[in-house]
């Protein structure tokens, strides 16, 4: 049999579970197996703790070789998230869209089988949609738009892996159920904006995901044919929502084509109750029309709209995490000259932010400078974000004429967006207290938490790592960087048990030498001297008293 040729793309992987079923706690949410398989619905203090990421970093490190130090600088980058009220009220979407959408898809219901076997290709291919009132569509999808660099889908990546990729299912409620769940699939939108390349590309996505041969069976096909096996193999699946990210390529898209991706997503939604998230820049606001914009209407989601950071709370707590990562010789602190001079380069794009601190330390590293300034932050901006420059220029000025020339930076907004980002704003301070109280609000509580939790990671007990935390944090609040926190930790930990378990034996101890020497019987000696020493009376005085002790004139006479 001849070989076809797999081209290569990138697609992102999570990971593959045994579906293990768990009661949902809502009512319609019970007895379909798609649901009681996901993780649970996680409240605002799990989402934190599971989106925040700290690099790993050691003040010792700050001794190492300049060139070695280059290579941790390169940490901050790769490892660091900070959560920010955005990414909860993100979460918050995907999960009652993921499991809005799985309400009307029940695997055990003779509806299902009917949109899983061929009949959802016919409806895909002959358009017959309205003629088959099959469950109503219980979720549809929104649009995230935003600034290039914000960090829509890194996020969004983040939060989907919370979640399993696949679920394998192999019996439900003593029925036989051979099914492999996929709960989530993130696509890129190809640079042509070619909806046959997007249809290969998600069959070739599905085929390393669950092991079959969509692509091998249907390469050479044309996009009309290519459309209805793309949801058939959707709907087989489970597919538990659908993310098309870069959707700004479809600008690129000849013929016409955009319209026809847009209506295909919701003939998706309208076919199987398959949720679908369109990610893209400002570029992608002209081609969301139509009947997209519609179909989004009436998810409940509302769009996300991504804009870049103001110089507020939020901004500040943001510089706070990221400030700690410093592998110059010495550390500067963070104050509200650091403060403004970032935002002024960076005009609140977190991903400028973060390269903007990176290359600022590597600098300093490189002229073997001690710390990091605002003047070389300013010199760094000018020399090495030469390709963002104008359109932060753009963002500088607040000129709406400036700002339109860069389409990935701007957004046109009607006065109802105007309104409802004041509403947003109090819901963004609300979270951001919930974001605090879980993290901390200082730099102390932040690292009593941190150090506590990675000694109950270790085997300490809550009790224990709680108390060594606070000791080692109160004690040298003001050389934290200067020492290994995580040894001081486990040290502390470690002579704060043994002391627990002296004090637990040798109460134990007191305890059973009390019990052997505690007398239970009215004529043991030991008692009358006990009863003695009540009256404060002398051994010999109470022994005597009960005539255990004899007068010595007795014995002469």
């Amino acid at each position: 049999m001849k070989q076809i040729p797999i081209p290569t793309f990138n697609i992102n992987t999570g990971i593959t579970i045994e579906a293990d079923y768990q009661d949902p706690l809502l009512e319609e949410y019970r007895n379909n197996p798609l649901l009681e398989a996901l993780p649970p619905i996680w409240d605002d203090s799990t989402v934190i703790q599971n989106l925040a990421s700290k690099p790993l970093y050691k003040v010792s490190e700050r001794e190492l070789p300049v060139h070695l130090r280059m290579h941790c600088v390169q940490r901050v980058s790769r490892d660091f998230f900070q959560p920010l009220s955005k990414h909860l009220e993100l979460e918050q979407s995907l999960s009652r869209l993921i499991r809005d959408g799985y309400v009307g898809r029940n695997p055990l219901t003779p509806n299902y089988a009917f949109r899983t076997r061929k009949d959802t290709y016919d409806l895909m291919v002959k358009g017959l949609t309205d003629a088959y009132p099959i469950n109503t569509p219980t979720s549809s999808g929104f649009a995230m738009v935003g600034i290039s660099g914000i960090g829509k889908s890194s996020t969004l990546l983040r939060i989907l892996k919370m979640y399993p990729q696949v679920i394998v299912h192999h019996e439900y409620q003593g029925n036989r159920l051979p099914l492999y769940q996929i709960v989530w699939l993130k696509l890129d939108c190809p640079h042509d904006g070619s909806i046959r390349s997007l249809c290969l590309n998600f069959l070739l996505a599905v085929d390393s995901l669950v092991g079959t041969k969509y692509y091998n069976h249907n390469s050479s096909k044309y996009t009309d044919e290519l459309l209805p096996i793309m949801a058939q193999a959707a709907a087989v699946h489970c597919l538990g929502v659908l993310v098309i990210d870069e959707i700004q390529n479809l600008e690129e898209a000849k013929d016409d084509r955009a319209p026809q991706m847009l209506n295909f997503f919701v003939q998706l939604v309208n076919t199987i109750g398959l949720p679908v998230v369109v990610v893209g820049t400002y570029k992608a606001l002209p081609v969301l029309n139509g009947e997209f914009r519609n179909a989004r209407r009436g998810s409940g989601q509302g769009d996300s709209l991504w804009e870049h950071m103001k110089k507020d709370e939020e901004w500040v707590w943001l510089l706070k995490g990221l400030w700690k990562y410093q592998w110059t010789d010495e550390k500067v602190e963070l104050t509200d000259e650091f403060v403004d001079v970032m935002y002024e380069e960076s005009q609140g794009i977190t991903d400028i932010a973060i390269k903007l601190f990176m290359l600022a330390q590597w600098r300093a590293l490189d002229q073997k400078r001690k710390t990091i300034s605002t003047e070389l932050i300013r010199s760094v901006a000018k020399d090495r974000l030469t390709l963002v420059r104008d359109a932060l220029a753009a963002l500088r000025s607040g000129k709406k004429r400036e700002i339109q020339k860069y389409a990935d930076l701007y957004a046109g907004v009607s006065i109802d967006d105007y309104l409802n980002r004041i509403e947003e704003q109090q819901r963004q301070a609300n979270r951001l207290e919930v974001i605090r109280q879980e993290l901390g609000y200082d730099v102390k509580e932040q690292e009593t938490r941190q150090l506590s939790s990675w000694l109950v990671e270790v085997g300490y007990e809550k009790e224990i790592a709680s108390k060594a935390a606070e000791e080692v944090i109160s004690n040298n609040l003001s050389s934290l960087d200067e020492m290994d926190i995580q040894k001081e930790g486990a040290k502390a930990a470690l002579r704060i048990k043994h002391e627990c378990m002296k004090d637990s034996s040798d109460t134990t101890r007191r305890m059973e030498t009390k019990k052997k020497l505690e007398p239970t019987d009215s004529d043991d000696l030991r008692v009358i001297i006990f009863q003695g020493r009540s009256r404060k009376l002398s051994a010999y005085e109470a022994l005597r008293k009960s005539q255990y002790i004899k007068n010595a004139k007795e014995f002469l006479s």
